[in-house]
């Protein structure tokens, strides 16, 4: 068994020497995958997992009013 995968390894540094070509795009191509797929381990990778949109710091009126102009137009006539 140890034999049979030297043999592949010989076999696939042969291939590894070989010259090949790549078109614009092919190259483009594989830059955006190496691009794109480094964003997503980075991701996956990153130690803070929840982000948190409106952070809920207070910045509120503190009236309590969460209808709008409604509630304060009747407001408005109580006080008149």
């Amino acid at each position: 068994m140890m034999e049979n995968m030297k043999e592949k390894w010989q076999e696939f540094q042969v291939t590894l020497e070989e010259i090949t070509t790549l078109s614009k795009r092919e190259y483009l191509l594989t830059l955006a995958v190496c691009l794109l797929s480094g964003l997503v381990i980075g991701m996956l990778v990153s130690p803070k997992k929840r982000i948190m949109i409106g952070s809920h710091n207070g910045n509120n009126n503190g009236n309590g009013n969460t209808g709008g102009l409604p509630q304060d137009e009747e407001a408005e006539e109580a006080e008149a």
